[in-house]
């Protein structure tokens, strides 16, 4: 291969590599996204983002965030940093199955897994900028998972099939 190639391909890899995620601006602290300065596709300017997020896996570390709720910041973070109004973004998460410890109260997070719950600050900040968060009641009762024990923003539901039924005959776009 030329040296001239060579050359212009490590320069195209490492300037693409260059670029580093940041968090927020709509949730501090969480969230990383990429700049993409270059997309062929505009957002449309009065569009409203409805889209349900559905959270059925923990992760398997207690000590750790929840992937999943990392990514509603990151959709959250991603749109505002490219001009969305947060009035513009409609956002429900549906936690259901092992999911259903990352939306306890440190007291019952830690009567089960003897720390603090490591998710509830972004759950905070999630609901803060807007973001609805459902419970699976039946995930509840199979868990012998108690309401009271759930944080603040948690509305139980029938189900998360009720639920994901519901919101998707309103419009918000399914994000498994």
């Amino acid at each position: 291969m030329p040296l001239r190639l060579l050359l212009s391909l490590f320069c195209l890899f490492t300037s693409v590599g260059a670029a580093e995620p940041s968090l927020g601006p709509a949730i501090e602290g969480f969230g990383p996204t990429y700049p993409i300065e270059d997309r062929d596709v505009a957002l449309d300017d009065g569009f409203v983002f409805r889209a349900v997020f559905d959270i059925e896996h923990d992760g398997d570390d207690a000590g750790a965030l929840n992937p999943k709720l990392v990514s509603v910041a990151r959709y959250l973070n991603m749109h505002a940093r490219n001009g969305v109004p947060m009035a513009n973004m409609e956002l429900a998460v549906v936690v259901h199955g092992g999911a259903v410890k990352n939306i306890l109260d440190d007291e019952a997070y830690r009567s089960r897994y003897r720390i603090d719950n490591p998710n509830l600050e972004l759950v905070s900040k999630l609901h803060a900028a807007g973001v609805r968060f459902y419970v699976c009641g039946q995930s509840l009762a199979f868990g012998n998972v108690a309401k009271s024990e759930l944080a603040s923003p948690a509305e139980v539901a029938l189900s998360a099939m009720t639920m994901l039924t519901v919101l998707q005959s309103e419009g918000y776009a399914l994000l498994p």
